[in-house]
């Protein structure tokens, strides 16, 4: 499985880099939401273009960048909108309703590495 992982912090980045590939997967790091979004071809419509199986996002990206307006892009292009998709945040998600509309799973920072296998594997387990 192909994991993408939208997270400016390098440390996180490693260690979930590390985590994820101990357990199979491959994974694709953007470092910033328009890496992400120009390496999922945001605007393209065709269903060739490859995208990863899960992407997990954090909710605070540099440049004032917010991970639910990336997946607001990501859920308007047919392509992209049955994406599993992991919303990792160390603050209080006030707006419950806004995680349901985008259809994530919202993790909460500090997590614990079993539990981010065990979302991973479970949001995956329909698309292997």
């Amino acid at each position: 499985m192909l994991i993408g992982l939208l997270e400016d912090d390098l440390a996180i980045q490693q260690m979930l880099q590390i985590v994820l590939e101990g357990v199979g997967h491959e994974v694709a790091i953007y470092p910033t939401a328009e890496t992400c979004l120009a390496a999922l071809h945001i605007t393209e419509q065709a269903s060739g273009l490859p995208i990863p199986d899960l992407l997990i996002a954090d909710q605070r990206l540099p440049k004032s960048a917010f991970g639910t307006d990336v997946i607001e892009l990501m859920r308007a292009n047919p392509r992209l909108n049955a994406l599993p998709i992991i919303l990792m945040t160390a603050s209080a998600f006030p707006n419950k309703s806004d995680l349901a509309r985008l259809r994530v799973t919202l993790l909460a920072k500090p997590f614990d590495i079993d539990e981010i296998v065990r979302l991973v594997d479970e949001l995956t387990s329909s698309r292997s």
